[in-house]
């Protein structure tokens, strides 16, 4: 089965295989295949059968999301049965493996990267916040780019100055319905500091290997393994290989319709 992990809030589309020796062509209207929920009795979702293949004995399903929890597969078949689906589990859940950096401005703005598994592929199917006891108060962290594995957020500006060693808990929902669990206790503590990183050097210099302007920036108190997002206007420029965490590069793209007065 193709995928066995689901997220709870998304439709996914599952490609089922039969055993090849199934003894009956396959008609997607034979088949009813559903999901039972292991831990909540008589909690049950329908899957639609979208397509068969005969060839291949595969059944292809449309999953239309449910509470997160671990599922049994079961398949019957108008003439057969009852296929045995035993083994055949489906893991509805998203979950938040990691997100960097967890330490960031009192004044917010600071660019997040959570990664994990099961998110959407939309910004608003998983809106971001950073919590404190609870939805009252909480931090919007605005979605900025999202996939299935990774999405990145940038904490509200709009804040009152946050307390020196503030903490908070970052929270990823799942639409509105659930929030997406942390695979440990301490993945998703962040944590507000007016140590701010400190830039003591700019340099812009014409690269004749790149055909472009490279700025470079030095200073202090950068997070290792971090890359700063540099704007012009708005507009993110394209980083550079690191030379060092106290040093980053950005070529100059993408400001074609930028004027002077937006500089």
């Amino acid at each position: 089965m193709i995928p066995d992990s689901v997220s709870p809030v998304l439709k996914t589309r599952i490609l089922i295989q039969l055993d090849a020796d199934f003894p009956y062509t396959l008609d997607k209207t034979h088949f009813s295949v559903n999901a039972t929920s292991e831990s909540t009795e008589g909690y049950i979702r329908y899957l639609n059968v979208l397509n068969v293949d005969d060839d291949a004995k595969t059944l292809d399903c449309m999953f239309g999301g449910a509470l997160s929890g671990v599922f049994q597969m079961n398949i019957r078949h108008r003439d057969y049965g009852l296929v045995d689906t035993t083994g055949l589990m489906l893991d509805v859940s998203s979950r938040v493996a990691s997100f960097s950096p967890k330490v960031g401005s009192i004044y917010g703005g600071t660019l997040l990267t959570i990664t994990g598994t099961n998110f959407g592929m939309v910004k608003t199917d998983n809106p971001v916040q950073i919590s404190y006891n609870g939805g009252v108060g909480s931090t919007d962290c605005f979605v900025q780019t999202t996939n299935t594995n990774e999405i990145t957020c940038r904490v509200d500006t709009a804040i009152n100055a946050k307390n020196d060693g503030e903490t908070g808990d970052l929270v990823v929902f799942l639409k509105t319905s659930e929030e997406a669990s942390c695979d440990d206790v301490n993945v998703c503590n962040w944590i507000f500091t007016s140590t701010l990183p400190e830039i003591t050097e700019m340099t812009a210099e014409y690269s004749q290997e790149l055909g472009n302007y490279v700025v470079t920036f030095t200073g202090t108190g950068f997070e290792e393994a971090v890359k700063p997002d540099f704007q012009i206007a708005g507009v993110s420029q394209a980083y550079l290989n690191e030379d060092s965490w106290t040093t980053h590069k950005y070529t100059i793209t993408d400001i074609a319709d930028v004027t002077p007065s937006d500089l």
